[in-house]
């Protein structure tokens, strides 16, 4: 039996996940609350997590990917409780790299965007060492 290798996200691709800014996800440095409002390394983390939705149905056989590049600008607040929509789109893609335009959105707008680079690599690459 032939594994079928599906091909990369075009440009123009989208993966979007849902959120709902939790206490888990507010500005904490250092052990203290700093602001009750959505933090950027929240932020950060579901930029990440909606490229991995853009690429992972695309993973050949034996393949995995890691991030390589993110900028995020951080727009307008987000308080607790607000639902956000977290959008990667394609903009680059090749053998090697899968470049998005991410943003983020809620009620009152775009909270964010920026860009990431996720890099493919061989699955179990980083396991174990």
């Amino acid at each position: 039996m032939s594994v079928v290798q599906r091909e990369r996200p075009a440009p123009g691709d989208e993966a979007t996940i849902e959120v709902t800014v939790t206490e888990d996800m507010l500005v904490d440095l250092g052990g203290r609350r700093i602001h009750p409002l959505y933090a950027t390394a929240a932020m950060v983390r579901h930029v990440e997590e909606a490229g991995r939705m853009l690429v992972e149905p695309h993973f050949h056989a034996g393949e995995d990917a890691t991030g390589y590049a993110i900028s995020v600008v951080h727009e307008r607040p987000a308080r607790l409780g607000e639902r956000l929509t977290v959008l990667a789109r394609a903009t680059k893609v090749d053998a090697r790299e899968c470049a998005a335009e991410v943003e983020v959105r809620g009620p009152a707008g775009v909270v964010g965007r920026g860009t990431l680079v996720q890099r493919y690599i061989e699955a179990g690459r980083f396991d174990g060492g």
